[in-house]
């Protein structure tokens, strides 16, 4: 292979190169300064990086809220089988989950049931089964709310049962104008039967309320049932009640008369008579018992004296004397 042989011309090219490279090379303290920028932009970089993240994430979930906004608008008259009647019924689900209050949950309960018999009557031609599934569907709703509402009917807020009277007549005129397809007679009839248990169920609760016993304390897909009976106090109600003792009759014997004149009368004395302790009474010397005097009895106004025993004491046997001149005997 020959040798390249460089001319005197091309040599010196070269050597100007050299040294122009040379002169443009910069110093060390420019090198320290093209590094420091150099840092300073690979460290900004992740931070502007997640700031584009961040404004992009903004902008889906603005999107993704205004998208679902126009959607529950839409879907508000969306019908059974509608791309859109899942999200209607997963917004009623919603707004049943945030409401607290048992009356208001039970309010939505039928307004939702109103809904279902809106939706059939808005369907130009529904076959049975969407018939069907959106009967079933009402017939859950208006089951729920009732099953609050009559509890709360019975427990002071009467005008809830009102409620149910008013709504189950009105849900009766809109099902009376329902078109109903082959096939789904039995369930028209169903959802027909259930309106008239809900309104005899109110009927029946409100008129049991000025009794002693409104329910019987047991509950069914309705709610509160009604007690039957009549509206009475039950004997059973009065068990263990205390009552007052009745009063021993009065004596109807009266004290034999008294001669004054032939009474003799103790002279008046300043002395406090002291009545004479009550013990047990001495053997009569005539060999008759003495006489057991009644209890005394209160007037009406005074004070009650506790029941008397019921226990009666074993009568006084007298033993006439077996010697004449000294006292008989007295058991008892």
């Amino acid at each position: 292979m020959e040798e390249h042989r460089w001319s005197a011309r091309e040599l010196e090219v070269i050597s100007g190169l050299r040294g122009l490279g040379r002169a443009v090379e910069p110093d060390e303290h420019t090198r320290a300064r093209i590094r420091a920028d150099i840092s300073r932009k690979l460290e900004a970089e992740p931070s502007r990086r997640r700031r584009v993240l961040a404004t992009f994430l903004a902008a889906a979930a603005a999107l993704i809220v205004f998208v679902g906004g126009v959607g529950l608008l839409l879907s508000r008259e969306s019908l059974p089988g509608d791309p859109l009647y899942g999200m209607k019924l997963a917004s009623e689900d919603a707004e049943l989950q945030l409401t607290f209050d048992e009356a208001a949950r039970g309010s939505k309960h039928l307004q939702f049931a109103s809904n279902r018999l809106d939706e059939l009557a808005a369907m130009p031609s529904p076959d049975a089964s969407a018939f069907l599934t959106t009967l079933s569907a009402f017939a859950t709703e208006a089951t729920a709310g009732t099953a609050q509402l009559t509890v709360l009917g019975v427990q002071g807020d009467t005008a809830r049962l009102d409620q149910l009277r008013t709504w189950a007549r009105e849900q009766a005129g809109k099902l009376g104008g329902l078109g109903v397809p082959d096939g789904a007679r039995n369930g028209f009839t169903q959802a027909g039967a259930l309106l008239n248990r809900i309104d005899a169920r109110a009927v029946a609760l409100a008129s049991r309320l000025p009794c002693y016993r409104i329910t019987t304390g047991e509950a069914d897909d309705l709610g509160a049932i009604p007690a039957a009976g009549e509206c009475t106090i039950p004997p059973d109600a009065l068990l263990g009640v205390p009552t007052e003792a009745p009063l021993p009759p009065v004596s109807t014997v009266s004290p034999p008369p008294v001669d004054i004149a032939t009474t003799p009368t103790a002279p008046a004395s300043t002395t406090p008579v002291v009545p004479p302790a009550t013990g047990p009474l001495p053997p009569s010397s005539s060999g008759q018992a003495p006489p057991v005097l009644p209890p005394p009895i209160s007037a009406p106004t005074s004070t009650r004296l506790p029941a008397p025993s019921t226990t009666t004491p074993p009568p006084l046997i007298s033993i006439p004397p077996l010697i004449p001149g000294l006292p008989g005997l007295g058991i008892g």
